[in-house]
């Protein structure tokens, strides 16, 4: 390491770097080591603060996936693409991580009439976009849903439980517009 760093410091000599700055930049070299390690330190002590272990990109890239492929799906049926909604996603997600728990799927209240959710668990090898939004579509009930007009933004939330993926997608409608008297 030290004949590296000498080797470093005469080519920054070489190059008419000062010799005070090419101590400088020996001493952050000597400091990446410790960098990197606090920022695992950081990140893994931030998981455990917030109580959730960060999640891995395959879930995101699964949830990232579904959305494009509804849009794709929507707008050759010549729909309205849908925006991703982030609380939408993390509502879907704390459902999907429930149903995976559970080992069912749970009712989902609407309190405000406005939310429209789909749920599937399938094997975990199908956990693909392709296969989730195919097998909605395979079904009538959920095609129509999937394909209505009236949506504001989508989220999807995916969990794995054992050798199972369990899928929610949930859509927003516009809430009613609501007349009050005046009389």
């Amino acid at each position: 390491m030290e004949g590296l760093a000498a080797q470093a410091r005469a080519l920054l000599e070489k190059w008419g770097v000062a010799p005070t700055h090419a101590q400088f930049i020996e001493s952050i070299a000597k400091a990446i080591p410790i960098l990197s390690i606090l920022l695992t330190l950081i990140v893994t002590l931030n998981g455990i603060s917030t109580g959730k272990a960060p999640e891995s990109p395959a879930l995101s890239q699964v949830r990232t996936d579904v959305v494009n492929k509804i849009n794709n799906v929507r707008g050759g049926e010549g729909l309205l693409i849908l925006t991703a909604d982030l609380n939408l996603h993390t509502a879907a997600q704390e459902i999907a991580e429930r149903n995976a728990e559970a080992g069912t799927e749970e009712e989902v209240p609407d309190p405000e009439g406005n939310l429209v959710v789909l749920q599937q668990n399938l094997p975990y090898a199908d956990a693909n976009a392709d296969t989730i939004v195919d097998r909605f579509l395979a079904s009538p009930a959920h095609a129509e849903l999937l394909l209505a007009n009236d949506y504001e933004a989508v989220g999807v939330g995916v969990a794995y439980k054992g050798d199972h993926a369990w899928v929610v997608v949930q859509f927003t409608v516009p809430a009613l517009e609501s007349v009050e008297s005046t009389e």
